[in-house]
């Protein structure tokens, strides 16, 4: 977020101007899409924004002076910055009191209509029925964006599509709320010393299965800034940091509820937890160092060979990036492994292999490299299995014999767009089995999406759900989680 320097020639509309406008009616002045919509602060025009089809970032570019505009939550954003506006004038607040209060009035009035009369914004929820005739919600809850907080969001959206995750935190019970009344539906507890992490995890499951519009994750958020310091402001984060930061503090906590030491399986260890062989061999007496040990994700490389290449060729895949985690690896001599036999550091090798597969695989793809100058984003294209992934090759009791394969599906994947970590934008893309359907979540809004499209995503977080002994796609099913 920046102070913008555009605030007081940008901003031509008035107060007057935003009282006969009606926000909640905004729609696209170009395609008259009604998905985030954001008014010039300039001239008034309504367009859509750039995740839509960028009439808003066009209107800009092709009106000189018209770089300023708000959407429905009251956010404001620069295009000559091309980032959130943390500064503002009188007449910009002022604007933001109107459209709230026009907001609430409307909220308020279809509330108390008849249900044919509810707002757009609103819809009902797509319904999936079941063979015994039952009725339930496909998940189209959307994350409200606090102000760069798409790396939280994309990441709790792809949590919230994995069942053994959602479903224990959804059935956990609350905490005793404060005395007196309590309105938001979720609410249960708010002290400054006394915070919880899985309690608002808890809040955020129920949510992203129970409700159907947008939900503020604001109270896990100031929780994540008393129990994380370095995630406080409003500033880009990195998905994947945040996402270790997040599981291994709710591991803690969860062990630290029970008693029991770090050590000890919680469901996030249950979930994601695998263990990882490392083997060391002498060179020149071939003894054998071996060590195992527990991860909750997997980091891979992209081969120098795809990322270096200047020529049209064939297309970097999953299993590439799989093999060169696990190929034999010559050590260089500042690493060269101190042999008890020899004692004495000699040359040798190294190979990494999963000695224990999790039901969750959660495979980060190292984009962001970084050097004293500079921290540059690989934008290399990686195929990756949508079904099917066989992850038996890459482990440690592999012999190349015709065992059965340990096969995952693709559950969830995030996706950062833009050229470095400390800009651009998270979204996240995650798979209904139930409904059979791939949905899109950006921030508030959530589309139904095409798996063509999903293949052709440049992923940076894959979680990949094992399948059952059956070889079928059971850990994900929304059925056992949405009533309970």
């Amino acid at each position: 977020m920046v102070e913008c320097s555009h605030v007081a020639e940008a901003v031509s509309l008035t107060v007057e101007q935003v009282k006969n406008i009606q926000p909640q009616h905004w729609a696209c002045a170009v395609c008259r899409s009604r998905k985030s919509p954001w008014i010039c602060l300039k001239c008034g025009a309504v367009h859509c924004g750039r995740y839509v089809n960028g009439h808003a970032k066009k209107h800009a570019e092709l009106s000189p002076g018209h770089c300023l505009c708000m959407d429905q939550r009251l956010t404001v954003y620069c295009y000559e910055d091309d980032d959130f506006v943390v500064n503002d004038n009188q007449v910009v607040r002022d604007m933001r009191v109107e459209i709230e209060h026009k907001m609430s009035e409307r909220s308020r009035s279809s509330s108390n209509s008849d249900s044919s009369d509810k707002d757009e914004l609103s819809p009902p929820p797509k319904m999936i029925k079941l063979s015994n005739g039952h009725q339930f919600p496909v998940r189209t809850a959307g994350l409200l964006n606090l102000g760069n907080t798409c790396f939280m969001n994309s990441i709790l959206q792809s949590l919230g599509n994995l069942e053994q995750f959602c479903c224990y935190f959804k059935k956990l019970p609350s905490l005793e709320p404060l005395e007196g009344k309590c309105n938001h539906k979720y609410h249960t507890r708010r002290s400054n010393s006394d915070v919880s992490l899985v309690e608002e995890i808890r809040k955020v499951s129920c949510a992203l299965w129970e409700e159907t519009t947008v939900h503020s994750p604001d109270s896990l958020f100031s929780v994540i800034w008393k129990l994380v310091p370095r995630f406080r402001g409003y500033q880009q984060q990195d998905a994947h940091e945040f996402m270790r930061y997040l599981l291994d503090k709710l591991h803690s906590e969860l062990a630290e509820s029970a008693n029991m030491s770090n050590r000890k399986p919680t469901i996030v260890s249950q979930i994601f937890g695998g263990i990882l062989q490392s083997d060391v061999t002498c060179l020149e007496c071939h003894t054998e160092s071996r060590k195992l040990d527990p991860i909750l994700d997997v980091s891979l490389d992209i081969p120098e060979q795809f990322t270096s290449r200047k020529r049209a060729g064939p297309i970097c895949s999953l299993s590439d990036c799989l093999v060169s985690f696990t190929d034999l690896e010559t050590l260089q001599e500042t690493e060269w492994y101190y042999c008890v036999r020899c004692r004495r550091r000699q040359p040798s090798t190294k190979q990494l292999s999963l000695h224990t597969l999790p039901n969750v695989l959660c495979l980060h793809l190292k984009r962001f490299r970084f050097n004293s100058f500079l921290r540059t984003k690989l934008t290399t294209q990686i195929g990756f299995p949508l079904q099917n992934l066989d992850m038996s090759p890459y482990t440690s009791d592999y012999d190349g014999s015709s065992k059965k394969a340990c096969l995952y599906d693709l559950a969830a994947l995030v996706v950062h767009h833009g050229s470095g970590v400390s800009s651009g934008h998270y979204t996240a893309y995650a798979y209904s089995p139930d409904a059979g359907s791939w949905y899109h979540f950006n921030d508030s809004t959530v589309n139904e999406t095409e798996s063509e499209w999903v293949a052709a995503c440049k992923a940076y977080i894959l979680f990949y759900v094992r399948r059952d002994s059956n070889g079928k796609y059971s850990t994900n099913s929304s059925k056992k989680c949405v009533n309970n």
